[in-house]
């Protein structure tokens, strides 16, 4: 497809960020939050464990969003695939903030709450439309603690549902509408009408689409060593590391045969890098 007929969604993280992140502007993100955890809510600050940089077009930047909402801490997860170690993850990063908050007043009962909003797209069947997770006994159901929770939305699940008629999380599945299932949206919902508008301007952005696209190239690329780096048993990490030594020994004009030695890459994906 060429670039000028593809249309980005708010799947991708970076347009998701571009959506809702506007300190001047919370309306979206607000909403957003308060029809997730059904929770009327006061935004305070947005932030990151990286400063959100006004230039959206800075290139390598994958930020959490990080919500000070009262008297709690909300972070967001655009999950666009499903792997093995994906929950590992996101509860590592809810856990972090958690163990700052801890860190933070006089006593341990003025801490914040910490809550964890995923989105997730490829979730297996056996997952709920919406999951909540709280670190709760499984006997009493009594809560180890009571400020921290991890709610998942099954983003397929929802778009299946919404096709079938039901619009109880049209305001979800909208996140990943194409142009054709923008036009289908009925009219007096300000958060639907104000997401279109938005996502609509964003795809017009020439420089914007060329900055995705190019994103998105470098994830297939990373995401193609790293399968050759699974087929050939090698880990993951290893195999990215000898690739980069290896472009950095081109750079130096290095004989092929020479950085094939040095990295144990072969002579066919050595010229592949070229």
């Amino acid at each position: 497809m060429d670039n000028k007929d593809k249309f980005f969604t708010a799947k991708n993280d970076n347009v998701f960020k571009a959506i809702f992140c506007n300190e001047n502007n919370t309306f979206l993100l607000k909403t957003l939050i308060e029809r997730c955890l059904k929770i009327k809510i006061e935004i305070i600050e947005i932030h990151a464990p990286e400063k959100i940089k006004e230039n959206i077009y800075a290139k390598g930047q994958i930020l959490d969003v990080l919500v000070k909402v009262d008297n709690r801490l909300i972070n967001i997860e655009v999950n666009s695939g499903f792997y093995d170690g994906v929950h590992r993850r996101n509860f590592g990063y809810a856990g972090s903030k958690y163990s700052e908050e801890v860190k933070i007043g006089e006593n341990y009962l003025d801490m914040n709450e910490v809550i964890q909003i995923n989105f997730t797209w490829g979730l297996p069947r056996k997952y709920l439309i919406l999951g909540e997770y709280l670190l709760v006994d499984k006997k009493t159901e009594i809560k180890f603690v009571d400020n921290f929770s991890i709610f998942e939305y099954n983003m397929d699940k929802i778009r299946e549902l919404w096709y079938s008629g039901d619009k109880e999380y049209e305001f979800l599945a909208i996140l990943d509408f194409n142009k054709e299932e923008l036009k289908k949206i009925g009219k007096g919902d300000e958060y639907m009408s104000e997401f279109k508008k938005k996502i609509e301007s964003l795809n017009d952005n020439r420089e914007y689409k060329e900055f995705l696209t190019a994103e998105e190239d470098m994830k297939k690329t990373n995401n193609t060593f790293k399968e050759i780096g699974r087929r050939e048993g090698f880990e993951d990490g290893k195999v990215l590391e000898k690739i980069e030594i290896a472009k950095k020994l081109f750079k130096e004009n290095i004989d092929e045969q020479i950085i094939s030695k040095v990295t144990g890459l072969s002579m066919e994906k050595i010229r592949d890098l070229k």
